[in-house]
C-alpha cells in the first residue's frame, strides 16, 4: 500500500502540471490530488488507492516474468487480466513445450496404443525427458484398463517398435489477443517512463481504442521477435534510424513493439506499413539504431520533468482529457 500511495503521490502533481500545460485542467476539480488510469485516462482521488479502485499493475504480466510498475484502475487492469493476458500466458505455455522447457505446467494429450486412447497430461521433466499421466475422469474404465495392459505387454516382449502416439492438445489462445497484450505491456512501460505527456497525445488514442475493444480492427498491431534476444531482456530505445521507423521501441525478450515517437512521430498505421514493406518472410525485420532509456523500475515521467518552456509541437493538444470519478 505505501509504495501504491508513493505512485500516486508522485504522479498527481505531474498530471496537473501537464493538464494545465495542455490547456484542459479544468477537468481536474480544485483543492484535491487526482491521478489518471494510464488507459482510460479516468482521474481517481487519492482515496482511491486505498479503496483498490486503482490497482498495482505489473509490466509485462505477472504470470509472464513482470512486475509491479504503476497504477491502473481495477477494471482496466482486471479486464486485460481475462481478455487479453490470458491468451499471452497460454501462448508461452504452448512456445515452452515446444521448445522442451521444463516450467511445471501440464498440457492435455491423448496417448493411444495400439489405437487404444488414454487421456491425460503431458508435461517435461527436468532431465528432458516427457512425463505423462492418465487422468481417471476422463477414461472409461474398461477402455483405461485395455490401454494399461497393452503398455504392459510392449514392455514385457521389450518390442523395440510399439505402436504408441501421442496428440497432445495446446493451450488454445487468440494470436490477436497474445499480441494486443504485449503491446499493451509496451504502451505502459513506455508511459511509465516518459509519462503524462506522452500518452496524451491524440496520435496515442488508437492504442488506448484497440485495447478496449481487441475484436475490432483499429490500430494494426505487430509484435516483432528477435531470436537472439535473452529472455529477461527489458529495453526501451529511442529509434532515430532507419527514419521511418522513428518511435519507441519497447522490448520484452524476444518481443520488440514499436510506438509513436517522441519527435516527429509516426502513426500506428505508418509504422505498420513501413514494417510491412520491410517484411521478408512470415515476421517483419528491421535493424533499429537509436538511444536507449533507461527501464522504469517505478513511474518516472521523463517528458513530464524535462519538458522546455513551450511544449513543441510534437505534444499538441490531447483529443481525449481525463475525466474525474
Amino acid at each position: 500500500m505505501e509504495k501504491r500511495l508513493r505512485w500516486f503521490d508522485e504522479g498527481a502533481p505531474l498530471l496537473r502540471a501537464a493538464a494545465d500545460r495542455l490547456g484542459f485542467g479544468a477537468a481536474l476539480p480544485a483543492g484535491e490530488d487526482w491521478y489518471a488510469c494510464p488507459l482510460c485516462l479516468v482521474a481517481w482521488p487519492r482515496s482511491a488507492v486505498t479503496t483498490r479502485l486503482l490497482t498495482e499493475e505489473h509490466v509485462p504480466p505477472h504470470a509472464l516474468g513482470g512486475r509491479g510498475l504503476l497504477l491502473t484502475c481495477a477494471e482496466c487492469n482486471n479486464t486485460a487480466g481475462t481478455a487479453l493476458d490470458a491468451h499471452a500466458v497460454r501462448r508461452r505455455h504452448v512456445e515452452d513445450f515446444a521448445a522442451g522447457r521444463a516450467t511445471g505446467h501440464t498440457l492435455p494429450v491423448t496417448v493411444h496404443a495400439d489405437g487404444i486412447p488414454l487421456r491425460g497430461t503431458i508435461q517435461w521433466t527436468d532431465d528432458g525427458s516427457l512425463q505423462i499421466f492418465g487422468v481417471p475422469q476422463r477414461n472409461h474404465p474398461g477402455q483405461q484398463a485395455a490401454h494399461l495392459r497393452t503398455l504392459d505387454e510392449y514392455a514385457d516382449q521389450a518390442d523395440p517398435n510399439p505402436d504408441v502416439a501421442f496428440t497432445i492438445q495446446g493451450d488454445r489462445y487468440d494470436a490477436n489477443r497474445d499480441r494486443l497484450s504485449w503491446v499493451r505491456a509496451a504502451y505502459l512501460a513506455a508511459f511509465a517512463a516518459l509519462g503524462w505527456h506522452y500518452i496524451f497525445r491524440p496520435i496515442m488514442n488508437p492504442y488506448r481504442a484497440q485495447f478496449r475493444e481487441p475484436d475490432r480492427a483499429i490500430a494494426p498491431i505487430q509484435v516483432l521477435r528477435d531470436r537472439t534476444a535473452p529472455a529477461d531482456q527489458r529495453r526501451i530505445l529511442f529509434v532515430e534510424e532507419p527514419d521511418d521507423l522513428r518511435g519507441v521501441a519497447v522490448a520484452f525478450g524476444q518481443r520488440l513493439i514499436l510506438l509513436p515517437g517522441v519527435d516527429r512521430p509516426q502513426t500506428c498505421h505508418q509504422l505498420h506499413d513501413a514494417l510491412t514493406a520491410r517484411s521478408t518472410g512470415a515476421e517483419p525485420r528491421a535493424d533499429l539504431n537509436g538511444k536507449e532509456v533507461p527501464w522504469p523500475r517505478w513511474p518516472v515521467y521523463l517528458l513530464d520533468r524535462h519538458l522546455p518552456e513551450r511544449p513543441g509541437r510534437s505534444h499538441g493538444s490531447p483529443a481525449s482529457t481525463p475525466t474525474s470519478c
